[in-house]
């Protein structure tokens, strides 16, 4: 494999450099582009708290995998697993460890489990088996749920992607029996949905129009972004577009799936890729994302590829290790283009433990430029900068973990100063972090 050389220059920046934020609350309205092709952090404008919302995974987790807990999952500080309500022979996650039985492994952890009550029923596609027994399996599932005790879940996720004429009742028919039976066994529990497999503008205008018509309204809304990172931005901003058209409030936005579509399944917890995810679902706050889980079913509970088939850390690991290490407030980055698969990152400060940590990753032309603006007054006198990078080779190939490029105390003048990395990859993450 070529060796890579990088050369980190530091440039100065003139005090009082533009705020490029579109918006200074923050809250990702606008098209988040850049006129210079660099990527720009201010570090004076918060988006929210740090949530670690991107950490979780779909079928992150099961009964034993991975073993340690403390060691491979809690440095990641992930939010919220997907898991199936139900498992085993006959269930369509036939080896894959269930939500109460993940929910009890991750019961002192703070890490949610999100139900997902499709997986009742056997096979891909789904084999609905009518109303009547749905219905049954669902208040048995509600039942064992409540019985448990748990109280680590992060709502019922009530449909999992396309639906079929063949299931012989409308979707919407099926959504309001379903919404009612859980508000009346598990008033207390939020509800999530629809959950199709992309977003499309028409669907949930329908979907949205139906439930406020109905009052069935979801508490969390959900869809899925697999290989389509050119337009994720858009169709956060359109959604929010919608809720505003349609008089509703804001709702939590989960993407329960995200990554590489199909095609590229292979690239799943690539480090480069997986940066400009959770860019957007920082810049635009969403409440909770999933890695996507794309292989056979002995291949859960590897944390969305994250570690090897030998439950080893993967490149990918590290990378979300220094998201989970972010504290404080995650403030505002703008990218060259968030609408390709170009670079994008995202940053936090904590004042309180006294850094500023950028993330960033994606397709570049091996020159990566990032200029961090309106630096904290504890940051203004030559501040320690260290560049690291963490490789990826594939999913499969464990990692050494990341690999210090540059560590040195940088003049700032002003409030601001630019990084320029060169010999950058497209699937390799990247990490600046600035201390006093």
């Amino acid at each position: 494999m070529k060796r890579l050389f990088f050369a980190i220059i530091a440039v100065l920046v003139l005090a009082g450099c533009e705020n490029n934020s579109a918006n200074d609350n923050g809250n990702g309205s606008g098209n988040e582009s850049s006129d210079s092709g660099m990527l720009k952090v201010d570090c004076g404008s918060i988006i929210r708290e740090v949530t670690h919302c991107a950490s979780g995974a779909l079928y992150g987790v099961t009964k034993t995998v991975p073993a340690d807990i403390n060691a491979l999952v809690m440095p990641l500080g992930p939010k919220v697993y997907t898991q199936p309500a139900r498992s085993g022979s006959g269930y369509q996650q036939n080896l894959t460890a269930d939500a109460l039985t993940v929910a009890n492994r991750l019961k002192d952890t703070g890490i949610l489990v999100q139900i997902r009550l499709a997986d009742i029923l056997p096979n891909w596609p789904y084999s609905f088996p009518g109303m009547t027994s749905w219905l049954q399996k669902v208040g048995a599932f509600i039942d064992d749920k409540l019985a448990s005790g748990l109280d680590n879940f992060d709502g019922y996720e009530i449909w999992n992607e396309t639906w079929y004429d063949s299931y012989g009742i409308s979707f919407y028919d099926f959504w309001k029996q379903t919404y009612d039976l859980i508000r009346s066994k598990d008033p207390g529990a939020d509800i999530i949905g629809p959950t199709r497999t992309y977003y499309s503008r028409d669907i949930m205008q329908k979907f949205l129009e139906y439930c406020i018509t109905n009052n069935c309204l979801p508490d969390k809304i959900s869809w899925h972004e697999l290989g389509s990172l050119a337009t994720m931005a858009n169709n956060i901003r359109d959604y929010r577009n919608l809720e505003k058209q349609l008089g509703i409030p804001e709702l939590p936005i989960c993407i329960n799936e995200y990554g590489a579509g199909v095609n590229e399944k292979d690239m799943e917890g690539c480090p480069g890729s997986h940066a400009a995810y959770i860019a957007k679902f920082e810049r635009y706050k969403v409440d909770s994302a999933n890695i996507s889980w794309w292989f056979s079913p002995g291949t859960a509970g590897y944390l969305g590829s994250l570690l090897t088939d030998g439950v080893q850390k993967a490149g990918g690991w590290y990378f979300y290790e220094w998201y989970g290490e972010m504290s404080g407030n995650m403030v505002k980055v703008t990218p060259p283009d968030e609408n390709s698969t170009m670079v994008d990152g995202f940053a936090c400060v904590d004042k309180d433990n006294k850094y500023v940590s950028v993330l960033f990753g994606g397709t570049n032309d091996g020159l990566i430029d990032v200029s961090v603006n309106n630096l904290p007054s504890w940051l203004t006198s030559n501040p320690l900068v260290t560049v690291e990078k963490v490789d990826w080779v594939n999913r499969t190939t464990v990692s050494s973990g990341p690999v210090t490029i540059s560590e040195a105390r940088q003049k700032t003048k002003g409030s601001s100063i630019t990084v320029s990395l060169t010999d950058c990859t497209d699937t390799s993450g990247y990490r600046i972090f600035i201390t006093p």
